[in-house]
């Protein structure tokens, strides 16, 4: 196994048939740990010199040095012109370079299905949606696969051995639908695909692949540990501490959805049932629910682990999801206002494209990012 998404419990990995582009200082793929910390840092900083490398990791200036002359060599960093400061010789800042690396996300909802191309920096520099009605999975893979041959049919031998796989995200529907062989028959019909395309697979719920992107693109950039909702046609969440995901993989797992919490008539109610009904978020008085079981939940997890920040993202119109954060704060004052002074409670970022750019950060992290020891209910596969 090369890798994983640090402490995720949902992620299954399929490595293709096909190696990769070689990336770093070896002959496997970029592995080296400095590799991937100077990389993770520079994302972090935007840019940064040698010497700023050597000061964050505490390696010595001459392997910071090596390490950044190879990543430039490799093609994942671009050295920028030499700054001159106030004393001392002019530094090159070192960047991200946006060609250094593709991957391919695709979300594939309840109704429709989205596939993005994002570069080394985040930015879409492809995509296509198509809608789902009528299909099945195995429809929804084949359409998949035309366009990402169609998407790679301009790209020459370079720019074809920097795709470093496809990250996809399927929607956690309902609980009762997230059986043993349901999820085996995602995995399976996904896994075809990506021996098809001879690109690495890796396979989430659309509420782990939105919050990855959040992690890395969006509010939790600069944070590192985070109660992280996703409000889609069910309700996801999870934790990121430390930098790590822990969601639960099935509905058999642990997860904030799970929390016990107010229901729409009082009684005791797992918060995921608050979006169970078609109209949760239209009507008045079922959204100020969902509100107000958000507030109980995030507010458990906070006096149990300390987080100070709660993101709330999903497949909502942005007025919506607005009026829903507005409703949580005021409801988690009504709890404890000394809670609410010092719990953040914030919109997620990405949008619309949350859950698709979220499923290309799965390759990404995993070829990219530090690893860590992976938290025991993690599940990954391979394809040999």
């Amino acid at each position: 196994m090369t890798g994983h998404i640090p402490g995720t419990t949902v992620l299954r990995r399929h490595p293709s048939e096909q190696a990769s582009f070689s990336l770093g200082s070896n002959q496997v793929g970029l592995r080296a740990a400095n590799e991937r910390l100077v990389l993770s840092l520079i994302r972090t900083h935007g840019q940064l010199s040698k010497a700023q490398i050597a000061e964050l990791t505490g390696l010595t200036a001459q392997t910071a040095s090596v390490i950044a002359r190879s990543l430039v060599e490799a093609g994942l960093l671009v050295a920028g012109a030499p700054v001159r400061g106030k004393v001392g010789q002019p530094f090159v800042p070192l960047s991200l370079h946006a060609a250094g690396a593709m991957f391919f996300g695709l979300h594939v909802g309840e109704r429709e299905a989205h596939l993005v191309l994002v570069n080394f920096t985040g930015l879409v520099v492809a995509e296509r949606r198509f809608s789902l009605e009528g299909r099945t999975l195995g429809d929804v893979a084949a359409l998949a696969r035309k366009a990402v041959v169609d998407i790679r049919s301009d790209f020459d031998a370079e720019a074809n051995a920097r795709l470093q796989g496809i990250g996809v995200a399927v929607a956690a529907g309902r609980h009762e639908a997230q059986s043993a062989p349901h999820l085996a028959e995602v995995d399976e019909t996904l896994l075809a695909l990506g021996r098809q395309l001879h690109l690495a697979t890796y396979i989430s719920s659309d509420a782990v692949a939105a919050c990855s992107g959040e992690l890395i693109y969006g509010l939790g950039s600069g944070v590192p540990s985070f109660a992280y909702l996703f409000i889609g046609d069910s309700l996801g969440g999870g934790l990121v501490q430390n930098g790590q995901i822990h969601f639960a993989r099935d509905a058999a797992g642990l997860g904030i959805g799970k929390v016990p919490v107010p229901g729409l008539d009082g009684a005791t109610v797992p918060l995921w049932t608050l979006v169970e009904h078609p109209d949760a978020i239209s009507d008045e008085r079922r959204l100020a629910a969902l509100a107000r079981g958000i507030a109980h939940a995030v507010y458990s997890v906070s006096v149990t682990i300390g987080c100070e920040l709660a993101v709330i993202d999903g497949l909502l119109p942005p007025a919506v999801r607005r009026r829903i954060v507005v409703s949580v704060k005021s409801e988690l004052a009504r709890l404890d206002a000394g809670m609410a002074a010092k719990l953040a409670i914030r919109e997620g970022t990405s949008e619309r494209r949350a859950v698709s750019l979220g499923a290309a950060c799965l390759p990404l992290v995993d070829r990219f990012f530090p690893q860590a020891e992976i938290s025991s209910g993690a599940t990954l596969s391979r394809s040999d």
